[in-house]
């Protein structure tokens, strides 16, 4: 790659070294996100080692989940890093912590859900669900672990007794095994 200057990069050699496309790092400039270090003597933009670190910081807070216009507020340069500034900075990251866990939550459930649906008389007759290590690794492939099973048998049992009895027998378990598993997703007491 051959550099206009030993520490300045071009818009096209900041692309390749970044792995951003051009019209990415136009659009944080045109957001004030990034600014060029200069000019070169044809007009080319030129970025230094600043700003490579900067797309570095933007790439990391967007792998993260937050918005441009957030990562502009976090990434201010008019603003010197007062500790009120950063105690927004870190409450701004907390909150997005806080936004994922929910979506993680709202995911989960919509998983047990679809898990569900699938454990139903009308679906159970599905290509992959004809053993109960057939749905153990369907269930593990989904993500869930043994906490995540025992949390869905438990969830089943309580709303449909019957249903999850009848499930786990589609399953092809003994009725010793499948009085185990019911016995074991009883709600527990406090």
């Amino acid at each position: 790659m051959r550099r206009v200057s030993e520490n300045r990069l071009t818009l096209g050699q900041l692309t390749r070294a970044t792995g951003l496309a051009r019209s990415s790092l136009l659009h944080y400039e045109s957001l004030g996100l990034l600014v060029p270090a200069g000019r070169s003597a044809a007009g080319y933009r030129l970025y230094g080692e600043a700003e490579l670190e900067r797309l570095r910081a933007i790439r990391r807070f967007r792998d993260a989940g937050l918005s441009l216009a957030a990562i502009r507020d976090l990434l201010d340069p008019r603003k010197a890093p007062s500790t009120g500034e950063m105690a927004q900075s870190a409450e701004l990251l907390e909150s997005r912590l806080l936004d994922l866990c929910r979506d993680v939550e709202r995911l989960r459930g919509q998983q047990r859900l679809l898990a569900r649906l699938l454990a139903s008389a009308e679906f159970r007759a599905g290509p992959s669900c004809r053993s109960k290590a057939d749905w153990v690794e369907l269930l593990r492939r989904a993500g869930f672990n043994e906490e995540d099973m025992l949390q869905w048998h438990t969830d089943f049992e309580a709303d449909s007794p019957a249903e999850h009895a009848t499930f786990l027998r589609s399953l092809g378990l003994a009725p010793d095994e499948v009085a185990a598993i019911r016995q074991q997703s009883k709600p527990r007491k406090a």
